[in-house]
């Protein structure tokens, strides 16, 4: 078993509350109500995470082995746009165009979406939104926790991100370096490396968003996954500066060694219509085209969340909160 977050400043541990084109088919709504986001996880005005009484009780009926996919990011860059794609619904996450987050800590979709592995496993697929990083109202620790939570809790963690891969956007990354720093292996009590910690992880999907860059290397046409691996190569010279970015590039080939890129163009030329983008339907051809290739990707390549040999449900996947 992992632990992820260090002891709080008060000396007590931060703890849980115990206990595509087209759609695939839904599973039944186990909450109250319509099937809406409810809130996992969110963090009190001491610093201390807890899980939500609603969806403690919603993961408690899902016996079936669950898949988690999981969006994450900048704060205000459409992470919640993408969740709704994948529900094949135009609202349902929710989308604003103001300058404040609209998520806090991190939310489940209420309605799982029932699969079927390509090794005939039936499984439940939950969509998790999380809280952007880097929001202006939040600590590097408590985006670090955030990001680590996610990365842990999912079979497919989808990195969001506007624009191409530079220095600027593996620094954002650096949080990766820094996760490694909050999880131990109980076994072993110590710090697990990144290579140790990757036969953990998820699947992992670098979404580039707006993208317009020509996908082109010594004269030919590369693929986004050939631009995510050029980007992740060690890059030559000296210096603390140059070691410190190999450093970051290391860790996310060692701790995501299943890793894809996909890119999507902007999806509208109108400013004005992008900050209602979840309510129009034209956008233009080459984005709906990545758009479901995205999609297709994640519903073909999600697998139920497996912890070693063990393979999670919803009561496990709670002990795992509960532990971390």
């Amino acid at each position: 078993m992992m632990r992820l977050f260090g002891r709080g400043s008060s000396g007590e541990s931060p703890h849980a509350v115990s206990p595509p084109t087209p759609l695939p088919t839904a599973a039944y709504n186990m909450s109250a109500g319509p099937a809406r986001p409810i809130r996992l996880v969110y963090c009190d005005e001491k610093g201390r995470f807890h899980m939500d009484p609603e969806a403690v009780a919603l993961l408690q009926l899902v016996k079936q082995p669950v898949g988690v996919v999981s969006v994450c990011g900048r704060a205000r860059q459409g992470k919640s746009f993408i969740l709704n794609q994948l529900l094949g619904r135009s609202s349902g996450f929710q989308v604003a165009s103001t300058h404040r987050p609209c998520t806090k800590g991190l939310w489940l979709w209420s309605t799982p979406i029932q699969r079927t592995a390509l090794d005939g496993t039936e499984y439940s697929l939950l969509l998790l939104d999380s809280e952007g990083i880097d929001a202006y109202d939040q600590t590097g620790t408590y985006s670090t926790q955030i990001f680590s939570l996610a990365v842990l809790l999912s079979s497919m963690f989808i990195y969001n991100q506007m624009g191409g891969i530079d220095e600027a956007a593996l620094d954002r990354l650096s949080l990766v370096t820094e996760m490694t720093k909050h999880i131990r292996v109980r076994a072993s009590g110590g710090r697990s490396s990144a290579s140790e910690l990757g036969q953990f992880s998820p699947v992992f999907v670098w979404l580039l968003r707006d993208f317009y860059l020509k996908l082109v290397e010594d004269n030919r046409k590369i693929t986004p996954r050939d631009y995510l691996e050029t980007a992740l190569r060690p890059q030559e010279g000296g210096g603390r500066d140059k070691a410190a970015k190999n450093e970051i590039r290391e860790s996310i080939r060692a701790l995501f060694p299943d890793r894809e890129c996909f890119t999507l163009v902007r999806p509208l030329s109108d400013e004005s219509d992008l900050q209602r983008l979840d309510q129009l339907d034209k956008m233009r051809p080459e984005f709906k085209s990545g758009l479901d290739s995205l999609t297709k990707f994640v519903f073909e390549r999600t697998r139920p969340k497996q912890m070693g040999s063990t393979v999670m449900t919803g009561p496990t996947l709670l002990v795992l909160l509960n532990h971390s």
